[in-house]
């Protein structure tokens, strides 16, 4: 019976060690976890911050712009050249807009594709029929013919066993 106290013994120190390990995990995984969200949270802040020097530097780029784009800085004179020809560019496409607006009449603000092309349509005394082409299936794939069966590979020359002169003899 002392072994089997012996037993129950060494197995109660086992479980307890068991135990006591998987506590010390536990408490190295809560704490590896917390750094692994604190790090999210670091680079979430981090992004925000870049976002806030972004913005910073958009705005000084901005009052500079305003401040001095008819006699700009040697560096900075091709950057704001760039911002004159895009303003340029959008007037001239807003000029556009404008006048394709007064061809088409007070309606224009209101007017979506379909409309404008019915109206069109009535007007020259044309039919016009708008279609969506829907895609064509695919016809089903045609079932695989069976594989070939593989020709058999040249049989193997058999090992070659040890001779009898080769052999350790056998003492009984």
């Amino acid at each position: 019976m002392s072994g089997f106290n012996d037993f129950m013994d060494k197995a109660g120190a086992l479980a307890s060690k068991a135990a006591e390990k998987a506590k010390d995990l536990a408490s190295v995984a809560a704490v590896k976890t917390k750094q692994v969200s604190r790090i999210a949270k670091l680079n979430m802040d981090i992004s925000a911050q870049k976002d806030t020097i972004k913005k910073a530097y958009a705005e000084i780029g901005r009052l500079y712009y305003e401040a001095h784009h008819d006699a700009p800085d040697g560096e900075l004179a091709q950057a704001c050249q760039e911002i004159d020809v895009a303003k340029d560019a959008i007037c001239q496409m807003e000029a556009e807009i404008a006048q394709l607006k007064e061809e088409i009449g007070p309606e224009a603000n209101d007017a979506d594709f379909a409309s404008v092309v019915d109206e069109t349509a009535a007007q020259a005394d044309v039919e016009v029929e708008i279609t969506v082409e829907e895609p064509v299936p695919e016809p089903p794939a045609e079932p695989e013919a069976p594989a070939a069966p593989e020709t058999p590979a040249e049989p193997e020359a058999p090992a070659e066993s040890p001779k009898p002169e080769d052999e350790e003899p056998h003492w009984n």
